[in-house]
């Protein structure tokens, strides 16, 4: 069997993983601020919100292949498996997780990282009713992302070429594309 098909299962453990263990809350407490997401046209409010998104208090979480801020009060457990290093992240009802997949079996069908990625998401699209496929920069590369709803709770994911390897990010939990924390930590990944 071809290491595509070992990791796409990888791909779907993990986004299960996230959906069964850490199913969406209710209680306010718990959860963190909202702001919208911040583009070039916003107003100066909106600027100021983003200096305070950055102003995100917590430790790095740091693995050979990447790096991300794990704001006060997460919790992180490590998912890596064979062939991925990957962590997901919790508080409450909301959820981060950042996986690179290690030398993936590319083929003459899927050549380099980013037509892996695309035959990733396009099969998680699939698996999950997601959204369709939108093109998007992160880390000054093309990744791309979908939206769906896994086991009540709503998920953003992004999958992507990032220095020849394959990189997927999953974020979810109410409102989450807002939450100051997820955005802090989009932020502060730095893939090796």
């Amino acid at each position: 069997m071809s290491v595509i098909k070992k990791l796409l299962p990888v791909l779907i453990v993990i986004i299960a993983i996230a959906s069964m263990a850490f199913p969406a809350c209710s209680d306010p407490k718990e959860m963190g601020q909202t702001r919208g997401e911040v583009k070039a046209s916003e107003t100066v409010a909106a600027a100021k919100e983003t200096v305070a998104a950055s102003k995100v208090k917590g430790a790095i979480y740091e693995t050979d292949k990447f790096s991300i801020l794990v704001p006060d009060g997460w919790v992180t457990k490590d998912l890596s498996v064979e062939g991925i290093v990957a962590v997901a992240i919790t508080k409450g009802e909301y959820l981060m997780q950042l996986a690179v997949y290690l030398n993936p079996d590319f083929t003459a069908q899927h050549p380099d990282a980013l037509a892996y990625s695309k035959y990733l998401m396009e099969n998680s699209i699939e698996q999950e009713n997601g959204t369709p496929i939108e093109e998007v920069t992160m880390f000054d590369s093309k990744f791309y992302k979908t939206t769906f709803t896994a086991d009540g709770m709503d998920k953003t994911g992004f999958i992507g070429d990032k220095n020849g390897e394959v990189v997927a990010i999953v974020t979810g939990g109410k409102d989450h594309q807002n939450n100051v924390e997820i955005k802090a930590m989009l932020d502060s990944i730095k893939i090796k």
